[in-house]
């Protein structure tokens, strides 16, 4: 009886993970067609400053994605010191993904429009 408690116990902590992996990756607005990017939750924090040549190496995709209407927004650190104060960003580039003033994902360097894309159903 034991043994079959523990096996059912360590086979429920090896699916739960999984299970809920796979949930976290279908379904919601940015798989749905009909959803227009400016539609969708939240939006994207990208910090940089004009000095920055990381930041202008970053740009490229921020650029892709406000051209096609997602919801992200640039942030001089210089001119808002304290918005980036708030948010704990200690080097730049970094996009920060916040839905609700609460912040769910964070890359940090520069990065595809792809991979941006993808920070609003989950994924990284």
């Amino acid at each position: 009886m034991q043994k079959a408690v523990v096996v059912g116990v360590a086979i429920l902590c090896f699916i739960a993970p999984v299970i809920l992996t796979v949930a976290s990756y279908s379904g919601g607005p940015v798989d749905d067609p009909n959803v227009q990017p400016r539609d969708l939750p939240g939006k994207i924090l990208f910090f940089s400053a004009n000095w920055c040549p990381a930041c202008r190496h970053a740009d490229p995709a921020y650029q892709e994605l406000r051209n096609a209407g997602y919801p992200i927004r640039k942030v001089d650190v210089d001119s808002n010191p304290t918005l980036a104060q708030q948010y704990g960003i200690s080097s730049i580039p970094q996009f920060v993904y916040v839905v609700d003033g609460m912040e769910k994902r964070r890359i940090s360097g520069s990065t595809s429009a792809s991979r941006l894309k993808r920070m609003y159903r989950g994924g990284w």
